[in-house]
């Protein structure tokens, strides 16, 4: 099995040497690099991009979100997972348009990282189950997302994809190929004018989310 390997970002050293210690118990999980600022954190990315980088909300000289776009931009091959004390329902929305795959609150179990960790380094997307009361906001989604009417099977696709089922496990659970499903996916990042397969995932989480909250 691949190793993951993961960038830690936080503030507080502290905070970093326990998450350290935690995750290093994780099978198949290793901590590259830890680090307190977002200039230190872009620096390291440039030289040395890991799988994931889990990181705070705020920074010393950044925000996480502000990093998340550049990740977005520069290495989409790289995750961004939010770990934070506090999230609330507009950071959930605005990580998930920079660029977020994964948000876990700091009240969550330990267990819940590791599941949360393996998820992200797949490009599947996670929310603390803590975090769900924090739905995104149904208004804001309307007005920024097109709307479309999508064929009941895409309808299915993205209904999985936004609980995070791989492709694999979307084709068994539909009975398709996985040759299919992809098929599918790609006729919704068409239909849905999304360049690439994370907007998708995000778009399927904020569609997901939305969802629940009727």
């Amino acid at each position: 099995m691949k190793s993951i390997r993961v960038l830690l970002a936080d503030p507080q050293p502290l905070v970093r040497a326990g998450l350290r210690m935690l995750m290093e118990q994780f099978r198949g999980v290793s901590v590259v690099d830890e680090i307190g600022s977002g200039p230190e954190l872009l620096e390291i990315l440039a030289e040395r991009p890991p799988d994931i980088v889990v990181t705070e909300m705020t920074l010393q000289g950044g925000t996480a979100l502000d990093i998340a776009r550049r990740i977005n931009r520069h290495l989409p091959q790289v995750k961004v997972l939010l770990l934070s004390a506090q999230i609330d329902n507009a950071q959930v929305q605005a990580g998930l348009r920079a660029g977020v795959l994964g948000f876990v609150s700091k009240a969550a179990e330990p267990a819940e990282l590791e599941i949360a960790l393996r998820a992200v380094a797949v490009g599947n997307p996670y929310l603390s189950p803590q975090l769900a009361r924090f739905a995104i906001d149904r208004r804001r989604s309307r007005q920024d997302e097109p709307s479309v009417i999508l064929p009941t099977r895409q309808r299915e696709v993205l209904q999985l994809l936004g609980r995070g089922k791989s492709t694999k496990e979307i084709a068994a659970l539909m009975g398709l190929s996985v040759k299919t499903v992809e098929t599918h996916r790609s006729r919704l990042m068409q239909a849905l004018e999304l360049s690439n397969i994370n907007a998708l995932l995000h778009y399927a989480v904020r569609h997901e989310l939305q969802a629940g909250e009727r």
